[in-house]
């Protein structure tokens, strides 16, 4: 069963802990320009993961594209939530329903102070009896396509204050955010054996912050572009997904499925004003 967890990646959250043993790692666009993190876990446990933070609207097509499973968040407005519940199908654990699974740090300051385990959250779900199933193949894996063009390096800005890049260095991408590397609480930078890029619209959800800034609703549905940088190349293809009861297609340009090398993924859902950059 997949869980879900919402991690917080505004500057006050950082250095933060699990990211490292996450399958999947989805980066979204969130208000005021920032970024937030939906990391799930499949394959491997995280003793330690946190900031845990607040769900947004993007989450429930998402999670919906993984079967649901289990998602655990930090507070939420009434239409931020709204989706999940809706139609993510996954069993939710929220730390303001039911703290029993979460704890808060006295080392930081709320909001930035909620975390939990892999461990702890499913031994939640399973106390209250949740069966969810088991997650969906989002992604198809395979070989290099021979004479992808190469690219070691790059880089995707989602907001005025969202910005990331990843480096090959002959093994796996190494992250780095607003110009400095991504290291986490264990000190290690972020990596991963593959980064998608996909090319998303951006939609208003009338959910406005206590600063004035409104709340995107990314939507992780329709199509667009998209990019798999692997193995220190790129393949070019467009993904679709009509609705969010559909699972996702990942198309080459050059025919056949853009397909991954197994191991942790990273995908961007890079704004349409957003941009994209790699040599």
């Amino acid at each position: 069963v997949a869980l879900s967890v919402k991690i917080d990646n505004a500057p006050a959250a950082r250095p933060q802990s699990g990211l490292d043993r996450a399958d999947l790692v989805f980066e979204c666009l969130v208000e005021g320009g920032m970024s937030r993190f939906l990391a799930v876990y499949q394959s491997q446990g995280a003793a330690s993961l946190g900031p845990i933070r607040s769900a947004r609207p993007v989450d429930g097509a998402l999670l919906r594209a993984l079967h649901g499973g289990i998602f655990a968040y930090s507070g939420a407005a009434t239409g931020e939530i709204a989706p999940a519940q809706a139609y993510s199908t996954a069993f939710l654990l929220s730390n303001d329903a039911d703290p029993t699974p979460f704890e808060r740090l006295t080392s930081r300051f709320a909001p930035e102070n909620v975390y939990s385990s892999t461990a702890k959250l499913r031994a939640e779900a399973a106390r209250r009896s949740a069966h969810p199933g088991l997650p969906s193949p989002l992604f198809t894996y395979g070989p290099v396509v021979p004479g992808s063009p190469a690219s070691r390096h790059l880089s995707v800005v989602l907001g005025s204050s969202a910005s990331a890049s990843w480096a090959y260095d002959g093994a796996s991408y190494r992250r780095s955010e607003n110009g400095s590397p991504h290291l986490l609480a264990n000190g290690q930078q972020v990596r991963a054996t593959n980064v998608v890029v996909l090319r998303v619209q951006v939609t208003h959800s009338g959910i406005i912050d206590a600063a004035g800034n409104e709340d995107p609703f990314v939507l992780a549905y329709g199509s667009g572009a998209a990019q798999v940088f692997r193995n220190g190349v790129v393949e070019d293809g467009i993904w679709s997904r009509p609705t969010v009861a559909s699972p996702y297609q990942f198309t080459s340009t050059g025919g056949g499925s853009l397909t991954l090398a197994p191991g942790p993924t990273w995908i961007e859902l890079v704004p349409v004003n957003g941009s994209v950059a790699h040599t």
